[in-house]
């Protein structure tokens, strides 16, 4: 008869996995064996520190680009400006270079 169930470590906690082929269902074999193996509350944890982290990033690359758009608002005015004071100073007509 065919063997089914399988253990072999996960890729990325190094815990034992034993996997029952017949059930579908996989279970932690043996987790006290495992080394270097991080549980739940450790993840959850560096999730938290990692979704603070880029809010921080968000926020602060929302205010930078908020701060520059109101730096090119400020030049469009000072250019409207400038423009309404000199209203013979026109753009020149490439064809008139003829």
């Amino acid at each position: 008869m065919a063997e089914t169930v399988f253990t072999f470590p996960c890729p990325c906690c190094n815990k034992l996995i034993e996997v029952d082929t017949r059930s579908g269902r996989a279970r932690a074999a043996r987790p006290e064996e495992a080394k270097g193996g991080r549980n739940l509350d450790d993840l959850l944890a560096a999730q938290r520190r990692d979704a603070q982290r880029l809010g921080d990033l968000f926020a602060s690359a929302k205010d930078l680009e908020a701060q520059r758009a109101e730096r090119l608002e400020q030049q469009l005015r000072r250019a409207k400006e400038e423009a309404k004071k000199d209203p013979n100073d026109k753009p020149r007509n490439p064809f008139d270079l003829d």
